[in-house]
């Protein structure tokens, strides 16, 4: 079983990259639009139209897919081999879902950036980076969810 401490540990550094990437979205909406207004490169609005329609489609495509690799990698079986980790596997397994779903909503913000840099629209950052920080809050960590996870590892054994 996987101890308190060890759960503890690992739940502070998944919040600790969770707040990381969700600050960077913040930063893009704030930061960006500050300094990097004026050098946006201008399409054409044929162009930008058309680039703007592929990445939101790519976008919805991105946060189907996170939730669907999150998913699949939660329910995986945890290979009960040994590692170098010094993490229990339970928490690898977390982690590594974590981290993948949470950078796949994290290009989201980043199309939405793309966008604003290609085509100066500060509607197509907000709306992005908005999509991205809702699918980030509900891949927030959760303890019960680790907790469900290391029940399914110890049954398994």
């Amino acid at each position: 079983m996987i101890s308190a401490q060890e759960l503890d540990k690992g739940m502070v550094m998944l919040k600790t990259i969770w707040f990381a990437l969700a600050g960077s979205l913040v930063m893009y909406v704030i930061a960006v639009p500050l300094f990097l207004a004026d050098s946006a490169a201008r399409f054409s609005p044929e162009i930008y139209g058309e680039l703007r329609v592929l990445l939101y489609a790519v976008a919805a495509a991105t946060l189907a897919a996170s939730w669907l690799v999150r998913r699949l990698l939660l329910g995986a079986r945890i290979p009960p081999k040994p590692t170098r980790s010094q993490q229990h596997p339970v928490i690898q397994r977390y982690t590594t879902a974590m981290l993948i779903a949470l950078a796949m909503t994290e290009a989201i913000g980043i199309y939405g950036l793309l966008l604003f840099l290609l085509g100066g629209n500060r509607t197509d950052l907000l709306l992005l980076s908005a999509l991205a920080a809702a699918a980030m809050t509900l891949y927030f960590p959760r303890k019960n969810e680790l907790i469900s996870l290391a029940e399914k590892f110890n049954r398994r054994d």
